[in-house]
């Protein structure tokens, strides 16, 4: 029997064949639970109809007529619009796909309310409220919920939606009971801070989305220096009303100060406010504020940490060159964890570090599975383990853990775009697109989905619908990035005259002291089939450690030269084998 699970506001219970929405009841036939199971357990991928009708109907012959019936029947249950579909999208020629994420329901025994026989072992912690209005007081209202996260996170038998996605909803006009129930979530804390002279005033609730009832609630008015006392306390409460059993360790984990210095610690959430803006400015201030912070407290492993991820995000981003930020994201990792080695971020990144710049895969490795294991509901080990599957060539896992990374923060750019990126070096073109146009639609100014979208529409021939995918790109921003996606495109088509024209301007730039993508000169020369320029060009990213080369032998631009002794040469001086 299927277990009940939650489809946004909807609580599925496939063995009484119904859906749950605001204590409304709808009955659905047993054939279109069927349909409404296989969907749900391929969340966000194409399901062919042909193995809907093979699972659901098994031995019995039907046309394409009852499945179509079906569907349309489950998509008026769900109020849902075939035009503009928000559950469940017709990809055609193809199948459907469930476009929900799908939240599985445990259950205990809650004494007194059997219509309520749910386990709340999850939570969303939506960012505080600066009441006050104070621009300078931002970092704080986002610092405390930011802190709560990462201590409930502490809890294995807790599933925290994590800042990425539950940021999302930042003075979005929805109540925290619609926000639960999209997220899928027993139980949200929403807060609200403001400060006056000396004082901190700090209030907090718990919602329930499913009874549109507050659990608890409560203002804080202390002392600014009181600032950890009341993060504590708030933790503390969350699992009275979530009835999780806690150990006396995990108790104690839960009010563990990284810190005992509140200086160091503003200075801290000052770091990663600026650091989540993800722009090279907002690295640069960040840099400068974990600094403050270690200088105000020189054991602070969190700092230690924080200025790791932003070392390794500049290197990724090419905002540093990969030789001077990896040693130092390496170097301030190590310090972290020097300090406390149960730091699951700072394993993920010196993972990292160990994956894209020493090639010491067996090391990035252990780092990986110590940061899942440390923090199993935490998205950050599983997205850097499904970099280090994709680079091994270990595509099914790669995929596995690529999805429980979106499963744990569905909001993510980034994680919704690897899953794309996955499928497309998995040459699975069809599930790639249907994941980038997923990923733009969460944002379409996200550029680097409309530049791989542009490359796999170009792989599979679909030129039109490249191009048009290569200006978006280029009109979203007109980098260099945009410039090479173009290049390749024109190269896929034949139209070599213009692919050599736009690589001359692009090997311009590598004229300058600093060139951050040689390997994009390489992918070009070698869709041109110009052999020699090409490892000229793969060396000069192996000299500049450039991060991407751990993709090389995946990447279908590179395939040509497959053949060629030297790439299976290349492919050793990086790990890998051919």
């Amino acid at each position: 029997m299927h277990p009940e699970f939650q489809l946004g506001a909807w609580r599925v219970q496939p063995q009484l064949n119904s859906l749950v929405c605001d204590q409304r009841t709808i009955r659905l036939e047993p054939k279109m639970m069927g349909v409404l199971v296989c969907l749900a357990q391929r969340s966000g991928d194409v399901v062919s109809k042909e193995q809907l009708v093979q699972e659901v109907w098994r031995d019995t012959f039907v046309t394409d007529d009852v499945l179509i019936r079906c569907v349309s029947e489950l998509r008026k249950a769900f109020g849902d619009n075939a035009g503009k579909p928000a559950v469940i999208e017709t990809i055609p020629k193809r199948g459907y796909r469930l476009l929900l994420p799908v939240v599985t329901v445990a259950h205990s025994d809650r004494p007194g309310n059997a219509m309520q026989a749910q386990f709340m072992d999850s939570i969303a912690v939506l960012p505080f409220e600066n009441t006050g209005r104070d621009p300078a007081m931002e970092y704080l209202s986002e610092g405390i919920a930011e802190t709560i996260i990462n201590s409930l996170s502490r809890l294995q038998q807790l599933r925290v939606v994590p800042r990425t996605t539950a940021f999302q909803y930042k003075a979005k006009p929805l109540n925290a009971a619609q926000i639960g129930r999209e997220l899928g979530v027993r139980i949200v804390l929403t807060g609200h801070v403001v400060q006056r002279s000396d004082r901190l005033i700090v209030g907090a609730e718990l919602i329930d989305p499913v009874e549109h009832a507050q659990l608890w609630g409560r203002t804080f008015d202390r002392r600014k220096e009181d600032i950890f006392s009341i993060e504590s306390e708030i933790a503390a409460e969350i699992p009275n009303h979530l009835r999780l059993p806690l150990t006396d360790m995990q108790k104690r984990q839960l009010t563990k100060r990284s810190t005992e210095s509140r200086d160091a610690y503003h200075l801290y959430l000052k770091a990663m406010y600026f650091a989540n803006k993800y722009t090279p400015d907002g690295f640069r201030k960040g840099l400068d504020y974990c600094r403050q912070a270690i200088e105000a407290d020189p054991v602070y492993a969190d700092a230690y940490a924080g200025l790791s991820y932003l070392y390794s995000l500049m290197g990724a981003f090419d905002t540093v060159p990969a030789l001077e930020a990896f040693p130092r994201a390496r170097a301030a990792a190590l310090k972290a964890l020097e300090i406390d080695d149960g730091l699951s971020d700072a394993h993920a990144v010196l993972g990292f570090v160990k994956m894209v710049h020493d090639w010491d895969w067996q090391g990035a490795e252990t780092e990986f599975r110590q940061a899942i294991e440390l923090g199993p509901h935490m998205p950050g080990g599983h997205y850097a383990f499904s970099h280090w599957c994709l680079a091994k060539g270990e595509l099914k896992q790669a995929v596995e853990e690529a999805k429980r990374a979106i499963d744990l923060d569905p909001l993510s750019l980034p994680k919704n775009y690897h899953l794309g990126a996955v499928y497309f070096f998995a040459h699975q073109y069809d599930l790639a697109i249907a994941q980038l146009h997923k990923t733009s639609e969460l944002d379409p100014s996200f550029g680097i989905a409309h530049n791989l979208l542009a490359v796999t529409y170009a792989t599979k021939g679909m030129f039109g619908e490249a191009v048009e995918e290569a200006e978006t790109a280029r009109a979203l921003y007109d980098g260099l990035y945009s410039q090479v996606t173009l290049a390749g495109v024109n190269a896929l088509m034949g139209k070599l005259v213009e692919a050599r024209k736009i690589l001359g301007e692009v090997e311009q730039v590598s004229k300058a002291p600093y060139f951050p993508r040689a390997l994009w000169c390489a992918k070009i020369h070698a869709l041109l089939a110009e052999r020699d320029q090409a490892f000229v060009w793969l060396d000069r990213a192996w000299e500049a450690r450039e991060p991407a080369l751990i993709y090389l032998r995946q990447g279908p631009g590179f395939e040509r030269l497959h053949d060629d002794p030297r790439f299976a040469d290349f492919l050793r001086r990086i790990g890998l084998t051919a």
